[in-house]
């Protein structure tokens, strides 16, 4: 439950300037001000982004629905969980399922943030749609455009949606997560037993393990390097040419990759990595004054 101090705190926030807000969370965070002229850290240039980079495909990036269609129409060998339904209002929904049905288990989803993640195991009766209304109306409150400054947002039309639900066999799959900047990955997050023992390394492109505890131990020995990581790197550098920087998300089963989303503002530019110099080793690969190597248009 977030405390009425949070939400008093991100309303007050979501009335001022982009520039003033960004100025305070930092602050807020690390006690200093960001360099937004010339930022050299990595969360200086996450911030940064937030006041100069206004490209329309952020918008589809940051769409839950959007991203997922755009990255398999350029990578169709990766596996994303289908879309069931989509729509404004849950109301839409319970008269959809008049003449449809849900398998038994399915996740409903908002389209324009994080933490809107509903999970369903015992089929559509468990719907209340009144108290589903009423989650829904709590989500669409919820701005990152207004209160973190993250353009990506702003333009995204609100939705929810049922999405099927991918069967790990009961195990929380591991999360790749692929820095990529000017289409070429330079670091691999590996996020296991993130619910139950979360570990996390932080690897290079070609597997080693840098040996950094960054906000969760490292796990060790290092785990071994995925059957598919070629895959995985393949389709997130092409994803990473129509981007000075994202991080592209992947799952992976039985030699199977699933895509999970794009990040285009991690940590919202406000990631507490280890020590400085690790926040400006992410940071240096992302040169600000080059453009993506791809047009969106393109």
């Amino acid at each position: 439950m977030v405390s009425w101090q949070y939400r008093w705190f991100s309303s007050l926030v979501a009335l001022m300037p982009v520039r003033l807000k960004i100025k305070l969370l930092y602050f807020r965070r690390f006690k200093k001000r960001p360099n937004l002229n010339a930022p050299k850290t990595f969360n200086e240039k996450v911030n940064w982004r937030k006041l100069n980079e206004f490209d329309p495909l952020f918008t589809i990036a940051a769409d839950k629905i959007a991203s997922k269609d755009w990255a398999t129409k350029l990578c169709p060998n990766i596996l994303v969980p289908e879309t069931l339904w989509q729509g404004t209002s849950f109301r839409e929904l319970e008269r959809w399922l008049d003449n449809n049905n849900l398998p038994q288990q399915f996740v409903i989803k908002g389209n324009h943030g994080s933490r809107m993640n509903l999970f369903y195991q015992q089929g559509q009766s468990q719907l209340d749609f009144d108290e589903l209304e009423k989650t829904r109306r709590r989500w669409f409150k919820h701005d990152q455009y207004s209160t973190l400054g993250e353009w990506g947002y702003k333009n995204i039309k609100k939705q929810v949606f049922v999405e099927a639900f991918l069967d790990f066999k009961g195990t929380v799959p591991d999360d790749y997560k692929f820095f990529v900047y000017h289409g070429k990955a330079h670091f691999v997050q590996l996020d296991t037993g993130r619910f139950n023992g979360h570990h996390r390394n932080i690897f290079d492109r070609n597997w080693n393990d840098l040996n950094i505890d960054f906000s969760h131990p490292s796990k060790v020995p290092s785990p071994e390097c995925p059957v598919c990581f070629d895959e995985m790197l393949e389709a997130a550098e092409k994803i990473g040419r129509y981007f000075s920087f994202v991080r592209v998300d992947f799952y992976q089963l039985d030699g199977r990759v699933y895509f999970g989303e794009l990040t285009l503002y991690p940590g919202a530019g406000y990631e507490v990595f280890p020590t400085l110099d690790i926040d400006h080793m992410f940071g240096l690969p992302w040169n600000i004054d080059v453009k993506p190597e791809v047009a969106a248009h393109d």
